[in-house]
């Protein structure tokens, strides 16, 4: 499903997944990089280092550690730079005086994803408020 900006067929654009949609994969043992494969090999899938640690401080184990920041690596990874955060600052600012207040990650990872042209794959309600972003509520199939 597509919430947010319309969106064409154009399924295989960049995609960000929220860490939401990884932390309920990880209790379910999904095997991501299985999951995330076609998305991998055409290096069509993003994160940032607000998704990579709120996943990784959630993993018990070293050896699935590794292999979570293995994933990471291998994907293209989108920086917060100077530029980011005063996009963030500018979104904060105007959603808040609208009286919509959200997480500080939630909308560092919007901003990354609005940067990269990237759909954001998440459940979290906090991303549907973000005016123009594109979001879908699971990982589209790679055609």
């Amino acid at each position: 499903m597509i919430y947010g900006k319309c969106e064409t067929e154009r399924s295989r654009g960049m995609i960000l997944i929220d860490s939401t949609i990884y932390i309920d994969w990880l209790r379910r043992r999904a095997e991501l990089a299985e999951i995330l494969e076609p998305w991998l090999m055409a290096q069509a899938v993003a994160c940032c280092g607000i998704i990579r640690a709120e996943v990784v401080r959630g993993v018990v184990h070293p050896r699935q550690k590794a292999k979570v920041h293995a994933l990471f690596d291998s994907m293209r990874d989108l920086p917060t730079e100077s530029r980011t955060w005063h996009d963030v600052s500018e979104l904060a600012w105007e959603l808040d005086r609208q009286g919509t207040v959200l997480p500080l990650s939630d909308l560092v990872i919007a901003v990354c994803a609005q940067h990269a042209d990237a759909t954001v794959i998440t459940t979290d309600p906090h991303f549907f408020k973000v005016p123009g972003l594109k979001i879908r509520t699971e990982v589209p199939r790679f055609t």
